[in-house]
């Protein structure tokens, strides 16, 4: 089985830098530009789901 057919998914609390979308509704969310560009991974403020896949 390919790793496109299980993405990698993060928790909330996650440290990343990218672009995640919500695994359970899909909402889109990036890292910043500026400063480290880090993201801590937040609960989805659509659907609180707790788990997001790197895209891009």
């Amino acid at each position: 089985m390919s790793s496109a057919s299980f993405p990698e998914l993060h928790n909330v609390g996650d440290e990343v830098s990218g672009q995640f979308r919500c695994n359970d509704c899909d909402l889109l969310v990036v890292s910043p530009v500026e400063n480290d560009g880090i993201l801590v991974l937040p609960p989805c403020p659509l659907c609180d789901g707790e788990t997001w896949r790197r895209v891009g």
